[in-house]
């Protein structure tokens, strides 16, 4: 009897629960419903709150930390939104090509590129400089892990940064609002070759042709050299490529652990990370028989080498005479020119 009562006890209390619960599923699949249903009104509020982590230190002064705070907010909103998004239309975001034990680590690295340096300023201001630099040591551990484990054990292919790249919301919305057919066939079918989208012969001739191509339905692959392949799935790297990837992975832990053994600004730091890059770029070679996002990655760390003009002790020594010598140069025609030089000479 004791036994019988208290299964019925938990069966009650899971009942009430459940029942509780109810209304904050409603709410949550409404919520759902209206991310992907409306995506210009989703975007504005992810930039009202992009645009309060800016208002706060001129409302709390040097408040930097609930600055940082408030941007680390509207980016994880921002992400929930294309996680939703991605969940209730896959094919409207290059992830649903992955697998879906791919896509959970894109998204848990997704989460810790966002509330990195959010953790890094908090640990500074109540841990002082250990508890920084442990928290920095510790995030980028963790993200070199998850991004070895994709590529070398996983083969996920080249990594873009970030790691889940945001949806087509449009594409999403007319998935969204415009299903298709009621037995799951697709609308309209997009022959292999010629790449021209066809209306299926069940498809209601109501749906504007001009729309047809979010209904396509994936080829299916065939034998021979005219296989079909799914155009961004991502390519399996080569020995050179993996060697490439494993010295970007591990370039932000060598920068760290180079920064105990040699000053802070030595030249010893920027070039062994300088050194990484590039090698890494040379042994990806060029981008000509890459695919689009694998391609896109490699231009954008090409494109990120610019940015070693601005670290120490480069720019100390050299960009910084070079820009301030441009700014005063045009401070006698253009008007705020010199605001700018001051400005430069007291932050920089």
């Amino acid at each position: 009897k004791d036994g019988a009562n208290m299964a019925a006890e938990t069966t009650g209390d899971a009942a009430a629960i459940s029942r509780l619960l109810r209304p904050l599923r409603q709410l949550l699949a409404r919520y759902e419903d209206m991310v992907v249903r409306d995506p210009d009104f989703t975007s504005k509020l992810e930039s009202g709150l992009r645009l309060a982590s800016y208002l706060v230190p001129g409302r709390i002064g040097g408040a930097w930390e609930l600055s940082e705070l408030a941007y680390c907010i509207s980016n994880l909103y921002a992400l929930l939104n294309d996680y939703i998004i991605t969940k209730k239309c896959p094919a409207s975001s290059p992830l649903h090509k992955y697998p879906p034990k791919h896509r959970s680590l894109m998204w848990l690295l997704s989460v810790l590129e966002c509330v990195e340096v959010v953790n890094e300023l908090f640990a500074e201001r109540f841990f002082r400089e250990p508890g920084k630099w442990a928290t920095v040591i510790l995030f980028q551990m963790t993200k070199a892990l998850l991004r070895s484990y994709l590529v070398f054990r996983l083969r996920s292919g080249l990594l873009s940064t970030p790691p889940t790249p945001s949806p087509d919301r449009h594409k999403a919305q007319a998935l969204h609002s415009q299903p298709e057919l009621e037995d799951g066939r697709p609308l309209a079918w997009k022959g292999p070759r010629t790449g021209k989208v066809v209306r299926s012969i069940h498809a209601d001739s109501s749906v504007p042709y001009s729309q047809l191509h979010h209904h396509v339905s994936p080829p299916s692959p065939t034998n021979g050299p005219n296989a079909v392949t799914e155009p961004g799935r991502p390519a399996r790297l080569r020995l050179q490529q993996l060697i490439a990837e494993g010295l970007y992975i591990s370039r932000p832990l060598a920068h760290i652990f180079s920064m105990f053994v040699f000053q802070q600004k030595s030249w010893k730091l920027w070039l062994i990370s300088l050194a990484m890059d590039l090698m890494s770029l040379l042994l990806h070679g060029g981008v000509t028989k890459l695919k689009s996002p694998e391609k896109s990655e490699i231009l954008r760390r090409r494109l990120v080498l610019l940015l070693y003009l601005l670290r120490s002790p480069f720019y100390d020594n050299h960009t910084k005479g070079v820009l301030i010598q441009f700014l005063k140069a045009l401070s006698s025609t253009i008007p705020l020119v010199y605001l700018i030089i001051v400005f430069s000479m007291f932050v920089f």
